[in-house]
């Protein structure tokens, strides 16, 4: 029932009709079905494109046939492309052109999903260099399937490459951003994620990734197996981990920068739980929806809503940066979070659009 309330929702944004409440109705259903992101996203930057008369006439035939063929593996997807065509031509003359793009988005959104689960592992088409990469934006996430079997759940703001070869003898992909992996076993071909400061080598097993650009530490975090890691810069340490362990690395240029000089460059920690229940994980929280920070400063929160809501935030004095804040999102929307907030801190806020301002 939620992925076809998603799809009515999709329908009714792609042809401009949608209220702020089914706007923000869908964003919170795609929260909750992160496996959706990916599809969604390529019907959002196809219907964004404005083809000419020869790109249009190509694409309708390549939709006619992606449609012959899903109806021949047995793809439930409605209309066939000339009843589709037959019932848009039946509408009236004044109303055909709201209609048609309205029908045009549901066609559009229906034969994407279908035709993306049924072609997995999501990617790119392969590029000069033979590689494939999912990217996700701010505000959503996805699940990929890899050719070993092997699956990964991608946050937002992030990106996952492998080579085209992947699962032949070679299981090293490199990611920016953070993940969680359930990494199908293979004595003999060991998965390998490179990150910008540190290599995670594992057999199989079930860990998270955290390496996004521009934080102050990268980590390893691992719920169940075993996991080896290694540094760019000290390649000849290897540190194994155990089960609720975590590998946090500092980059060593904010560690030296760092007023207190007394911060590692590497420890092994334990996982940190935000509740009475070994389940409650911080570290992997975002995979149940969830947003959990502990006396984090407003600057860090704030850069982790932004890829969490899809917004951008900016302070406009920076004493506001260095207020520290302990909680939870779930369900909130992003006014709600910022409310929230304000309960146990003064700050104001203005709302523009994406753009949010923190100020006095």
């Amino acid at each position: 029932m939620n992925h076809k309330r998603i799809w009515e929702l999709m329908g009714r944004k792609l042809a401009g009709e949608a209220s702020a409440e089914e706007l923000q109705e869908l964003g919170s259903l795609l929260r909750a079905h992160p496996d959706l992101h990916f599809p969604v996203e390529a019907i959002m930057d196809i219907w964004k494109t404005d083809p000419g008369a020869d790109d249009q006439a190509a694409g309708e035939d390549a939709h006619r046939r992606l449609i012959s063929r899903m109806q021949e593996k047995g793809i439930d997807i409605g209309l066939s492309f000339e009843e589709q065509q037959t019932a848009i031509f039946q509408l009236e003359a004044q109303e055909r052109k709201s209609w048609w793009r309205y029908a045009a988005a549901a066609v559009v959104a229906g034969g994407l999903i279908a035709a993306a689960w049924w072609w997995r592992p999501v990617g790119k088409p392969a590029s000069p260099l033979a590689l494939n990469e999912v990217v996700t934006k701010n505000g959503s996430r996805t699940a990929v399937h890899l050719p070993d079997g092997s699956q990964v759940w991608l946050n937002a703001g992030s990106k996952l490459t492998y080579n085209k070869d992947f699962g032949n003898g070679n299981r090293d992909i490199t990611l920016t951003g953070e993940a969680f992996f359930e990494v199908a076993k293979n004595a003999e071909h060991p998965f390998v994620i490179h990150t910008t400061r540190m290599d995670v080598k594992v057999l199989g097993t079930r860990f998270n990734v955290r390496a996004y650009p521009g934080e102050k530490v990268t980590e390893a975090a691992l719920i169940q197996g075993s996991i080896e890691a290694s540094l760019h810069n000290r390649p000849g340490e290897r540190i194994i981990l155990r089960p609720a362990e975590k590998i946090v690395v500092t980059d060593e240029k904010i560690q030296q920068e760092n007023t207190k000089g007394n911060e590692p460059v590497m420890e092994v920690r334990h996982l940190t739980y935000y509740e009475e229940n070994k389940a409650a994980i911080v570290e992997t929280s975002w995979m149940e929806n969830k947003l959990v920070f502990r006396d984090e400063s407003f600057v860090s929160l704030a850069a982790r809503m932004e890829r969490w809501y899809g917004v951008t935030i900016r302070f406009s004095d920076p004493q506001l940066e260095q207020l520290r804040f302990t909680g939870v999102f779930a369900q909130e929307t992003i006014q709600q979070a910022l409310k929230a907030l304000q309960m146990t801190a003064v700050f104001n806020y203005s709302i523009h659009g994406t753009d949010i301002i923190i100020n006095q």
